[in-house]
């Protein structure tokens, strides 16, 4: 009974401290998103939320493209984004709707790099 107990009590120790470690590295990763990154993150999970969802006449209208509202929520954010890698290859100042959509573009290739950088440098930490 006593070998039962202390067996059961180290299998709980050991996975108690295995998941405190891996928070730590989630939260790592978290941590060291820049304020732009973070900006951008929250602008494409904002995408979900029922106020910016299209209405049936603007998925009629735009099909599977972004309405006008998810649009200027990533545009702000990608401006943002972009404005902070100093890329000067893009306008930021856009008018057109084309001209948003290809700064969201480069700005979500630009999140994921950054992102997997990030991530690339928390793993060779560990």
């Amino acid at each position: 009974m006593k070998k039962t107990f202390l067996s059961i009590l180290f299998v709980a120790f050991t996975l108690t401290i295995s998941c405190s470690t891996e928070q730590v590295a989630v939260q790592s990763v978290e941590n060291m998103k820049t304020d732009e990154l973070k900006s951008f993150d929250s602008a494409l999970k904002s995408l979900t939320a029922p106020e910016n969802r299209s209405t049936p006449e603007e998925t009629e209208r735009l099909g599977t493209q972004l309405n006008d509202r998810a649009l200027e929520v990533l545009f702000v954010a990608a401006r943002k984004l972009m404005s902070s890698t100093n890329d000067k290859s893009i306008d930021l100042n856009a008018t057109t709707r084309l001209d948003k959509e290809k700064i969201i573009v480069k700005a979500t290739d630009s999140y994921f790099k950054q992102l997997n950088l990030i991530k690339a440098n928390q793993k060779s930490q560990n």
